[in-house]
């Protein structure tokens, strides 16, 4: 009887762990669609890091704004322009813009120009060939500072290619 109640254990046990596999397998959700290697790999070249809602270049250094100003200089222009035909050319089309300005100003003021900012990107985007539905523009302020003290690298644009 002893040696009974073991192969129906063992066999009760197979039994759970299969069910228990199919019952995970039919819950899982595919993983979200990622970006080929070859992407990954043109992002990298471009500056752009993993996130946490994807992938970000942080254009502070890159792309810096004049104090109270979202006026986008000739050399800008050319970086956004180049950049625009390498994500396209690897097909990447679908971008967030981040605007950020210095903590000097109000908070609604720095939120307006801020925007202003990543729109001004946006636009040379859109005039490099990049579909406009697929730029989300997003104003922040001052609200992620990449140093303290209002400095000028907080003036800044992020670009991000999200997950999707």
């Amino acid at each position: 009887m002893q040696g009974r109640t073991q192969i129906l254990g063992g066999w009760g046990r197979w039994c759970l762990a299969m069910a228990l596999a199919l019952l995970l397998g039919a819950c899982q959700t595919p993983p979200p669609k990622g970006l080929t290697a070859q992407q990954q790999q043109a992002l990298r070249a471009q500056g752009f890091e993993p996130a946490e809602q994807g992938w970000e270049l942080q254009m502070s250094g890159k792309l810096l704004f004049e104090f109270d100003s979202y006026e986008l200089g000739e050399i800008a222009r050319t970086r956004v322009t180049e950049l625009a035909h390498v994500l396209m050319k690897e097909g990447i089309d679908r971008l967030r813009v981040e605007g950020h300005t210095d903590d000097r100003g109000s908070d609604a003021y720095n939120l307006k120009l801020s925007e202003r900012r990543a729109q001004a990107v946006a636009e040379v985007l859109v005039e490099a060939g990049m579909p406009r539905q697929n730029i989300e523009v997003r104003g922040l302020g001052r609200s992620m500072p990449v140093v303290s003290g209002g400095a000028a690298e907080n003036r800044r644009v992020a670009i991000v290619v999200p997950l999707m």
